[in-house]
């Protein structure tokens, strides 16, 4: 990531990244996501989904179709995360949202993605990579941006809001703290992206990825984003003996 790149982003709280995405993949992963949203709309119900505002949002789609890992995991985001976050960050979500037209969701007023979040920060503590599939603008509720609202501690009434056109296949990198929101789709095609957020370890997962994945890969670069490394320990016993491990392993 280049110097510029970053200073955008710090000034912004945004930047996007075009071209990440060929075709072929984005067209995979759309047809994929179908297929998970039918899989959870089955396990839970498309009624308890509605009461809940959770129609048309896909959550850790890579915990029902492992391609979805290729999303998180590949050298253009582990280049970004590691720039910014450094070599701790853990994936913290993966969630699909599709935008149909003219349909109210529950993503379309200004929010920061990390909560209890009235507070500011010297470098970022959350990072998050949108992976557009479709091209995003203003008619089709494209995702808008309060540019530099992560400088400040709550949302600022007095600023004017940014929404990019950004062509499919493009990935918006923004700050977990930027004030944010997806409008409304107003053309008569569905919009979807894949959200995927990083934070340092000290800050929780949204859902414990350990817990449902039960083993470890053999890339240990990938455990410990997938929280492996930073999991709560059971007992003091289970505490001691992980440094333990850790002491006789580095010898």
């Amino acid at each position: 990531m280049h110097d510029m790149e970053y200073e955008d982003f710090k000034k912004k709280g945004f930047q996007v990244f075009p071209a990440i995405l060929s075709d072929k993949q984005i067209l995979a992963y759309k047809n994929r996501l179908t297929d998970v949203y039918r899989e959870q709309v089955e396990e839970f119900g498309e009624d308890n989904l509605a009461k809940i505002g959770e129609q048309n949002v896909v959550r850790s789609p890579f915990l029902y179709d492992e391609s979805f890992r290729n999303v998180f995991y590949n050298n253009f985001t582990k280049k970004v995360v590691k720039d910014i976050l450094g070599d701790h960050a853990i994936l913290s979500l993966q969630n699909a949202i599709f935008i149909p037209p003219y349909q109210s969701h529950h993503q379309s007023f200004f929010h920061r993605d990390i909560i209890y979040q009235e507070f500011t920060s010297s470098r970022p503590l959350s990072i998050n990579l949108y992976y557009c599939l479709d091209d995003y603008s203003e008619d089709n509720g494209g995702t808008s941006f309060m540019p530099a609202s992560h400088k400040q501690e709550k949302l600022p009434l007095d600023q004017n809001e940014e929404t990019p056109t950004v062509k499919a296949g493009s990935v918006i990198l923004f700050n977990s703290m930027v004030y944010h929101k997806a409008g409304n789709n107003k053309t008569n095609q569905t919009r979807c992206g894949i959200n995927n957020m990083f934070t340092l370890p000290f800050i929780k997962q949204q859902i414990k990825y350990p817990h449902c994945l039960k083993d470890k890969t053999e890339d240990e670069v990938l455990n410990r984003l997938l929280g492996f490394e930073s999991n709560e320990f059971l007992s003091v016993s289970d505490f001691r003996n992980y440094r333990l491990n850790r002491k006789n392993n580095a010898q």
